[in-house]
Protein backbone atom coordinates (compact mmCIF):
# COMPACT_ATOMS: atom_id res chain seq x y z
CA UNK A 1 0.00 0.00 0.00
CA UNK A 2 2.75 2.40 0.73
CA UNK A 3 4.93 1.64 -2.78
CA UNK A 4 1.88 2.75 -4.20
CA UNK A 5 0.65 5.95 -2.47
CA UNK A 6 3.74 7.06 -2.97
CA UNK A 7 3.79 6.73 -6.47
CA UNK A 8 0.39 8.68 -6.75
CA UNK A 9 1.50 10.86 -4.48
CA UNK A 10 4.15 11.46 -6.45
CA UNK A 11 2.70 11.63 -9.76
CA UNK A 12 4.41 8.27 -11.05
CA UNK A 13 0.74 6.84 -11.27
CA UNK A 14 -1.26 9.66 -12.36
CA UNK A 15 -4.95 10.35 -12.16
CA UNK A 16 -6.93 8.26 -14.71
CA UNK A 17 -3.52 6.22 -15.21
CA UNK A 18 -4.55 1.90 -14.95
CA UNK A 19 -2.29 0.66 -12.35
CA UNK A 20 -0.16 -2.96 -13.07
CA UNK A 21 -2.36 -5.92 -13.46
CA UNK A 22 -2.42 -7.84 -9.93
CA UNK A 23 0.05 -10.66 -11.44
CA UNK A 24 2.13 -8.24 -12.94
CA UNK A 25 2.72 -6.18 -9.96
CA UNK A 26 3.37 -9.79 -7.93
CA UNK A 27 5.87 -10.58 -10.23
CA UNK A 28 7.50 -7.32 -10.34
CA UNK A 29 7.13 -6.73 -6.46
CA UNK A 30 8.15 -10.12 -5.85
CA UNK A 31 5.38 -10.79 -3.62
CA UNK A 32 1.94 -13.34 -3.75
CA UNK A 33 -0.88 -11.88 -5.88
CA UNK A 34 -3.06 -12.25 -2.96
CA UNK A 35 -0.80 -9.46 -1.37
CA UNK A 36 -1.36 -7.11 -4.34
CA UNK A 37 -5.34 -8.01 -3.96
CA UNK A 38 -5.03 -6.75 -0.84
CA UNK A 39 -3.36 -3.80 -1.43
CA UNK A 40 -5.68 -2.88 -4.30
CA UNK A 41 -8.83 -3.94 -2.31
CA UNK A 42 -7.93 -1.54 0.65
CA UNK A 43 -6.89 1.64 -1.48
CA UNK A 44 -10.33 1.01 -3.10
CA UNK A 45 -11.72 1.34 0.07
CA UNK A 46 -9.91 4.78 0.93
CA UNK A 47 -10.79 6.37 -1.99
CA UNK A 48 -7.04 6.07 -3.89
CA UNK A 49 -7.94 3.90 -6.25
CA UNK A 50 -10.96 2.73 -8.32
CA UNK A 51 -12.06 -0.89 -9.46
CA UNK A 52 -13.46 -1.13 -13.36
CA UNK A 53 -15.00 -4.84 -13.63
CA UNK A 54 -13.12 -6.71 -16.34
CA UNK A 55 -10.27 -4.11 -16.70
CA UNK A 56 -8.36 -3.48 -13.74
CA UNK A 57 -7.81 -1.11 -11.35
CA UNK A 58 -7.52 3.14 -11.81
CA UNK A 59 -5.68 5.97 -10.01
CA UNK A 60 -8.65 7.76 -9.07
CA UNK A 61 -9.23 10.92 -10.53
CA UNK A 62 -9.90 12.95 -7.50
CA UNK A 63 -7.93 10.81 -4.92
CA UNK A 64 -9.76 11.61 -0.95
CA UNK A 65 -7.69 13.51 0.93
CA UNK A 66 -7.90 11.48 4.01
CA UNK A 67 -4.80 9.78 5.63
CA UNK A 68 -4.43 5.98 4.65
CA UNK A 69 -3.87 3.97 7.43
CA UNK A 70 -0.47 1.96 7.26
CA UNK A 71 0.31 3.41 3.71
CA UNK A 72 1.76 6.78 5.33
CA UNK A 73 4.03 6.02 7.92
CA UNK A 74 5.11 8.98 9.88
CA UNK A 75 7.63 9.81 7.22
CA UNK A 76 11.04 11.57 8.93
CA UNK A 77 11.67 14.95 8.24
CA UNK A 78 14.70 15.69 5.98
CA UNK A 79 16.19 17.53 3.56
CA UNK A 80 14.57 14.96 0.94
CA UNK A 81 11.01 14.98 2.84
CA UNK A 82 10.88 19.04 2.18
CA UNK A 83 12.39 18.86 -1.81
CA UNK A 84 10.11 15.99 -2.77
CA UNK A 85 7.31 17.91 -1.40
CA UNK A 86 9.01 21.58 -2.65
CA UNK A 87 10.05 20.49 -6.12
CA UNK A 88 7.81 16.71 -7.01
CA UNK A 89 4.17 19.10 -6.78
CA UNK A 90 3.61 22.02 -8.55
CA UNK A 91 0.93 22.82 -6.86
CA UNK A 92 2.54 22.57 -3.40
CA UNK A 93 1.50 25.71 -1.45
CA UNK A 94 2.92 27.12 2.02
CA UNK A 95 5.14 29.45 3.73
CA UNK A 96 8.29 26.59 3.18
CA UNK A 97 8.63 27.05 -0.71
CA UNK A 98 11.76 28.64 -1.45
CA UNK A 99 11.08 29.97 -4.65
CA UNK A 100 8.93 33.33 -5.70
CA UNK A 101 5.37 32.72 -6.98
CA UNK A 102 4.95 31.71 -10.64
CA UNK A 103 2.69 34.21 -11.57
CA UNK A 104 5.49 37.09 -10.13
CA UNK A 105 7.75 35.77 -12.79
CA UNK A 106 6.42 37.45 -15.96
CA UNK A 107 7.38 35.09 -19.13
CA UNK A 108 6.64 38.55 -21.57
CA UNK A 109 10.38 39.23 -21.17
CA UNK A 110 11.69 35.99 -21.44
CA UNK A 111 9.35 35.45 -24.33
CA UNK A 112 10.10 38.24 -26.24
CA UNK A 113 14.26 37.81 -25.75
CA UNK A 114 13.79 34.17 -27.11
CA UNK A 115 12.17 35.26 -30.49
CA UNK A 116 14.74 38.06 -30.68
CA UNK A 117 17.82 35.03 -30.37
CA UNK A 118 15.21 33.31 -33.00
CA UNK A 119 15.94 35.52 -35.39
CA UNK A 120 19.74 35.81 -35.57
CA UNK A 121 19.22 32.17 -36.97
CA UNK A 122 20.53 28.96 -35.12
CA UNK A 123 24.28 29.23 -35.87
CA UNK A 124 24.14 31.67 -33.75
CA UNK A 125 23.41 29.68 -30.54
CA UNK A 126 23.66 26.16 -31.51
CA UNK A 127 28.01 26.01 -30.83
CA UNK A 128 29.11 23.89 -27.99
CA UNK A 129 29.98 27.15 -25.61
CA UNK A 130 33.12 28.53 -24.56
CA UNK A 131 35.37 27.35 -21.65
CA UNK A 132 34.29 29.81 -19.59
CA UNK A 133 31.30 30.66 -20.69
CA UNK A 134 29.21 32.82 -22.98
CA UNK A 135 32.06 35.69 -23.52
CA UNK A 136 29.21 38.71 -24.02
CA UNK A 137 27.78 37.70 -20.50
CA UNK A 138 30.36 37.45 -18.54
CA UNK A 139 31.23 41.03 -19.76
CA UNK A 140 27.78 42.11 -18.86
CA UNK A 141 28.57 40.65 -15.49
CA UNK A 142 31.61 42.12 -15.03
CA UNK A 143 29.62 46.08 -15.36
CA UNK A 144 26.95 44.70 -13.10
CA UNK A 145 29.31 43.47 -10.03
CA UNK A 146 31.07 46.64 -10.67
CA UNK A 147 27.78 48.41 -9.34
CA UNK A 148 28.28 46.62 -6.01
CA UNK A 149 32.11 47.33 -5.94
CA UNK A 150 32.82 43.75 -7.03
CA UNK A 151 35.57 44.80 -10.14
CA UNK A 152 36.20 41.96 -12.08
CA UNK A 153 38.03 40.94 -15.45
CA UNK A 154 36.04 38.74 -17.55
CA UNK A 155 38.72 35.98 -17.45
CA UNK A 156 37.79 36.30 -13.35
CA UNK A 157 34.13 35.15 -14.07
CA UNK A 158 32.93 31.39 -14.51
CA UNK A 159 29.65 30.48 -15.96
CA UNK A 160 27.83 27.56 -14.04
CA UNK A 161 23.84 26.51 -13.88
CA UNK A 162 23.51 27.63 -10.64
CA UNK A 163 24.74 28.41 -7.26
CA UNK A 164 24.81 24.55 -6.26
CA UNK A 165 26.72 23.94 -9.31
CA UNK A 166 29.06 27.16 -8.57
CA UNK A 167 29.55 25.08 -5.20
CA UNK A 168 30.24 21.99 -6.61
CA UNK A 169 32.98 23.25 -8.59
CA UNK A 170 34.62 25.02 -5.43
CA UNK A 171 34.41 21.68 -3.37
CA UNK A 172 36.12 19.41 -5.81
CA UNK A 173 38.69 22.33 -6.70
CA UNK A 174 39.57 23.16 -2.82
CA UNK A 175 38.21 20.86 -0.27
CA UNK A 176 39.20 17.13 -0.08
CA UNK A 177 36.41 14.88 1.27
CA UNK A 178 37.03 14.57 5.16
CA UNK A 179 38.13 18.56 5.47
CA UNK A 180 36.11 20.84 7.67
CA UNK A 181 34.04 23.43 6.00
CA UNK A 182 32.39 26.56 8.26
CA UNK A 183 28.87 27.33 7.58
CA UNK A 184 26.38 29.97 9.55
CA UNK A 185 24.17 27.98 11.45
CA UNK A 186 21.07 28.38 10.44
CA UNK A 187 22.49 27.56 6.76
CA UNK A 188 20.73 26.85 3.36
CA UNK A 189 20.13 23.34 3.31
CA UNK A 190 20.88 23.14 -0.31
CA UNK A 191 24.16 23.68 0.77
CA UNK A 192 23.85 21.39 3.77
CA UNK A 193 23.09 18.82 1.24
CA UNK A 194 25.93 19.23 -1.26
CA UNK A 195 28.79 19.43 1.37
CA UNK A 196 27.30 15.90 2.80
CA UNK A 197 27.52 14.38 -0.66
CA UNK A 198 31.20 15.90 -1.12
CA UNK A 199 32.17 13.92 2.54
CA UNK A 200 32.72 17.28 4.22
CA UNK A 201 33.01 17.45 7.92
CA UNK A 202 30.43 20.23 8.11
CA UNK A 203 30.34 22.59 11.43
CA UNK A 204 28.37 25.50 12.14
CA UNK A 205 28.67 28.76 13.31
CA UNK A 206 26.20 30.10 15.62
CA UNK A 207 24.30 33.08 14.21
CA UNK A 208 22.93 36.40 16.16
CA UNK A 209 21.01 38.68 15.19
CA UNK A 210 24.25 40.83 13.69
CA UNK A 211 25.30 37.66 11.78
CA UNK A 212 27.41 34.59 13.04
CA UNK A 213 29.24 34.50 16.10
CA UNK A 214 32.79 36.66 15.71
CA UNK A 215 34.43 34.90 18.56
CA UNK A 216 32.88 31.61 17.61
CA UNK A 217 34.11 31.66 14.02
CA UNK A 218 37.85 32.99 15.06
CA UNK A 219 38.07 30.15 17.59
CA UNK A 220 36.62 27.58 15.29
CA UNK A 221 39.27 29.14 12.48
CA UNK A 222 41.83 28.69 14.89
CA UNK A 223 41.25 24.86 15.77
CA UNK A 224 39.69 23.25 12.80
CA UNK A 225 41.97 24.55 10.12
CA UNK A 226 39.14 24.47 7.54
CA UNK A 227 39.52 24.39 3.82
CA UNK A 228 36.22 26.89 3.42
CA UNK A 229 34.05 29.28 5.05
CA UNK A 230 30.02 29.45 3.59
CA UNK A 231 29.20 32.53 3.79
CA UNK A 232 26.01 35.19 3.04
CA UNK A 233 26.27 38.87 3.23
CA UNK A 234 22.59 39.88 1.44
CA UNK A 235 19.44 38.48 2.37
CA UNK A 236 20.94 35.09 3.51
CA UNK A 237 18.59 32.26 3.35
CA UNK A 238 16.82 31.52 5.65
CA UNK A 239 16.92 34.12 7.83
CA UNK A 240 16.63 37.38 5.31
CA UNK A 241 19.94 38.61 7.47
CA UNK A 242 22.32 41.37 5.43
CA UNK A 243 25.23 41.92 7.45
CA UNK A 244 26.83 45.43 8.53
CA UNK A 245 29.69 46.69 6.79
CA UNK A 246 31.55 46.27 10.17
CA UNK A 247 30.44 42.54 10.45
CA UNK A 248 31.49 42.03 7.00
CA UNK A 249 35.07 43.31 7.25
CA UNK A 250 35.84 41.57 10.72
CA UNK A 251 34.61 38.12 8.47
CA UNK A 252 36.54 39.08 5.61
CA UNK A 253 39.80 39.68 8.29
CA UNK A 254 39.43 36.61 10.02
CA UNK A 255 39.36 34.53 6.74
CA UNK A 256 42.72 36.42 5.85
CA UNK A 257 44.35 35.74 8.82
CA UNK A 258 43.71 31.82 9.25
CA UNK A 259 44.04 31.94 5.21
CA UNK A 260 40.19 30.12 4.41
CA UNK A 261 38.77 30.94 1.53
CA UNK A 262 35.38 32.26 1.70
CA UNK A 263 32.23 31.19 -0.76
CA UNK A 264 29.72 33.98 -0.73
CA UNK A 265 26.26 33.08 -1.89
CA UNK A 266 24.78 35.74 -3.24
CA UNK A 267 21.88 33.97 -4.96
CA UNK A 268 19.22 36.70 -3.29
CA UNK A 269 21.13 39.54 -4.35
CA UNK A 270 18.65 40.59 -6.76
CA UNK A 271 15.85 40.94 -4.29
CA UNK A 272 17.63 43.26 -2.26
CA UNK A 273 16.39 46.38 -1.32
CA UNK A 274 18.75 48.45 0.64
CA UNK A 275 22.19 48.86 -0.06
CA UNK A 276 24.67 45.98 1.28
CA UNK A 277 28.53 45.26 1.27
CA UNK A 278 29.72 42.47 -0.12
CA UNK A 279 31.94 40.38 0.86
CA UNK A 280 33.87 40.46 -2.11
CA UNK A 281 34.34 44.14 -2.59
CA UNK A 282 36.35 44.17 0.49
CA UNK A 283 38.39 41.63 -0.15
CA UNK A 284 39.00 41.89 -3.92
CA UNK A 285 38.04 38.75 -4.74
CA UNK A 286 41.62 37.46 -3.60
CA UNK A 287 40.30 35.37 -1.05
CA UNK A 288 36.25 35.41 -1.64
CA UNK A 289 34.45 33.76 -4.36
CA UNK A 290 31.36 35.65 -4.91
CA UNK A 291 28.86 33.17 -6.45
CA UNK A 292 25.09 34.60 -7.97
CA UNK A 293 22.15 33.29 -10.09
CA UNK A 294 19.71 34.57 -12.40
CA UNK A 295 17.13 31.29 -11.49
CA UNK A 296 15.44 32.65 -8.66
CA UNK A 297 14.42 36.23 -10.51
CA UNK A 298 14.03 34.72 -13.78
CA UNK A 299 12.95 31.25 -13.67
CA UNK A 300 13.97 27.97 -12.09
CA UNK A 301 14.69 26.16 -15.44
CA UNK A 302 16.60 28.95 -16.71
CA UNK A 303 19.59 27.66 -15.30
CA UNK A 304 22.48 30.80 -15.26
CA UNK A 305 24.51 31.32 -12.42
CA UNK A 306 28.35 32.77 -12.35
CA UNK A 307 31.47 32.50 -9.64
CA UNK A 308 33.53 35.68 -9.41
CA UNK A 309 37.24 34.94 -8.34
CA UNK A 310 40.79 35.46 -8.06
CA UNK A 311 41.99 34.36 -12.39
CA UNK A 312 44.12 30.92 -11.55
CA UNK A 313 41.26 29.76 -9.31
CA UNK A 314 38.48 30.65 -12.38
CA UNK A 315 40.91 28.86 -14.55
CA UNK A 316 40.76 25.35 -12.36
CA UNK A 317 37.10 25.95 -11.76
CA UNK A 318 36.56 26.35 -15.75
CA UNK A 319 38.40 22.88 -16.06
CA UNK A 320 36.31 20.81 -13.30
CA UNK A 321 33.70 22.40 -15.25
CA UNK A 322 34.43 20.75 -18.57
CA UNK A 323 35.78 17.57 -16.74
CA UNK A 324 32.40 17.18 -14.59
CA UNK A 325 29.68 18.24 -17.35
CA UNK A 326 31.38 20.00 -20.11
CA UNK A 327 30.24 23.14 -21.38
CA UNK A 328 27.55 25.08 -19.45
CA UNK A 329 24.42 25.86 -22.20
CA UNK A 330 25.05 28.62 -23.99
CA UNK A 331 21.11 29.50 -25.24
CA UNK A 332 20.51 30.12 -21.40
CA UNK A 333 23.48 32.54 -21.57
CA UNK A 334 22.41 34.12 -24.39
CA UNK A 335 19.23 34.33 -23.26
CA UNK A 336 20.35 36.28 -19.95
CA UNK A 337 22.32 38.36 -21.67
CA UNK A 338 19.66 39.68 -24.23
CA UNK A 339 17.50 40.64 -21.11
CA UNK A 340 20.13 42.50 -19.44
CA UNK A 341 21.38 44.18 -22.53
CA UNK A 342 18.08 45.52 -23.43
CA UNK A 343 17.55 46.48 -19.81
CA UNK A 344 14.27 44.25 -19.85
CA UNK A 345 15.72 42.16 -16.90
CA UNK A 346 16.18 45.41 -14.81
CA UNK A 347 12.77 46.80 -14.89
CA UNK A 348 11.83 42.88 -14.62
CA UNK A 349 13.42 42.80 -11.07
CA UNK A 350 12.83 46.16 -9.87
CA UNK A 351 9.14 45.20 -10.44
CA UNK A 352 10.04 41.91 -8.15
CA UNK A 353 11.99 44.12 -4.82
CA UNK A 354 8.75 46.77 -4.46
CA UNK A 355 6.24 43.72 -4.48
CA UNK A 356 8.80 41.88 -2.03
CA UNK A 357 9.26 44.21 0.19
CA UNK A 358 5.34 45.20 0.59
CA UNK A 359 4.90 41.59 0.86
CA UNK A 360 7.26 41.40 3.59
CA UNK A 361 6.01 44.25 5.51
CA UNK A 362 2.71 42.45 5.75
CA UNK A 363 4.30 38.99 6.61
CA UNK A 364 6.38 40.38 9.44
CA UNK A 365 3.40 41.96 10.79
CA UNK A 366 0.84 39.25 10.55
CA UNK A 367 3.47 36.98 12.18
CA UNK A 368 3.83 39.15 15.20
CA UNK A 369 0.03 38.97 15.30
CA UNK A 370 -0.27 35.38 16.22
CA UNK A 371 2.70 36.11 19.12
CA UNK A 372 5.63 35.00 16.70
CA UNK A 373 9.15 36.10 17.03
CA UNK A 374 11.37 37.34 13.91
CA UNK A 375 15.20 36.61 13.90
CA UNK A 376 16.01 40.11 11.80
CA UNK A 377 13.16 41.89 11.58
CA UNK A 378 14.43 44.59 9.65
CA UNK A 379 16.38 42.23 7.41
CA UNK A 380 16.03 41.72 3.47
CA UNK A 381 14.90 39.05 0.77
CA UNK A 382 12.22 36.42 0.30
CA UNK A 383 12.37 35.20 3.46
CA UNK A 384 12.02 35.93 7.52
CA UNK A 385 12.82 33.38 10.82
CA UNK A 386 10.31 32.48 12.58
CA UNK A 387 9.74 31.11 16.22
CA UNK A 388 7.07 29.67 16.45
CA UNK A 389 7.44 28.26 20.19
CA UNK A 390 6.99 24.97 19.64
CA UNK A 391 8.61 22.12 17.34
CA UNK A 392 8.71 22.88 13.86
CA UNK A 393 9.20 19.13 12.75
CA UNK A 394 5.79 18.56 14.21
CA UNK A 395 4.09 21.28 12.68
CA UNK A 396 5.51 20.37 9.71
CA UNK A 397 3.57 16.85 9.22
CA UNK A 398 0.65 18.70 10.78
CA UNK A 399 0.65 21.13 8.33
CA UNK A 400 1.68 18.98 5.51
CA UNK A 401 -1.73 17.18 6.24
CA UNK A 402 -3.83 20.33 5.90
CA UNK A 403 -1.93 21.03 2.42
CA UNK A 404 0.37 23.52 3.33
CA UNK A 405 4.44 23.04 3.07
CA UNK A 406 6.30 23.99 6.09
CA UNK A 407 10.47 24.30 5.82
CA UNK A 408 11.38 23.37 9.55
CA UNK A 409 14.36 24.85 10.93
CA UNK A 410 15.82 21.61 11.72
CA UNK A 411 16.85 21.36 8.05
CA UNK A 412 18.73 24.40 7.76
CA UNK A 413 21.48 23.84 11.01
CA UNK A 414 24.49 20.98 10.26
CA UNK A 415 23.30 19.38 13.56
CA UNK A 416 19.80 18.31 12.03
CA UNK A 417 18.13 18.86 15.72
CA UNK A 418 14.48 19.57 16.16
CA UNK A 419 13.86 23.74 16.74
CA UNK A 420 11.05 26.09 17.13
CA UNK A 421 12.66 27.99 14.25
CA UNK A 422 10.98 27.71 10.64
CA UNK A 423 11.74 29.79 7.74
CA UNK A 424 8.97 31.87 6.13
CA UNK A 425 8.48 32.71 2.83
CA UNK A 426 7.16 36.34 3.05
CA UNK A 427 5.03 35.77 -0.57
CA UNK A 428 2.81 33.08 1.44
CA UNK A 429 -1.28 34.18 1.05
CA UNK A 430 -2.13 35.67 4.60
CA UNK A 431 -5.83 33.91 3.75
CA UNK A 432 -7.90 32.74 6.05
CA UNK A 433 -6.51 28.65 6.07
CA UNK A 434 -2.65 30.55 7.53
CA UNK A 435 -5.07 32.00 9.76
CA UNK A 436 -6.18 28.91 11.28
CA UNK A 437 -3.20 27.09 11.03
CA UNK A 438 -1.18 30.51 12.85
CA UNK A 439 -3.95 30.28 15.83
CA UNK A 440 -3.73 26.31 15.91
CA UNK A 441 -0.03 26.38 16.42
CA UNK A 442 0.13 28.83 18.63
CA UNK A 443 -2.07 25.96 21.11
CA UNK A 444 -0.64 22.64 19.60
CA UNK A 445 -2.30 19.75 20.65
Amino acid sequence: MQWIVQRIDGQVFRPGMRLPSIRALARQRGVSPFTIAEAYARLVTHGRIQSRRGSGFYVCRAAVETRVAGAHPNAAIDLRWLLQHMLGNTSAQGPGLGVLPGEWLDGAPIGAALRSLGRQGPRRWLDSGALHGFEPLRAALQRRLATRDILAHADQIVLTTGITHALNLVLRSLVEPGASVLVFDPCWFGALGVLSAHGARVIGIPCTREGPDLACLERLLREERPRLLLASSAAHNPTGLSLSKTVATRIVALAAQFDVPIFEDDAYADLCTTPVTRLAALDGLHGVIHAGSFSKTLASNIRVGFVACDVALARSLADTKILTGFTTPELNERLVHTLLVENRYERHVQGLRERLLACRTKARAFLQRHGVDIFAAHGDGLFLWADMHTDTNVLATIWREQGLLLAPGSLFSPSQAPTTWMRFNVTTPLDERMTRMMQAAAHPV
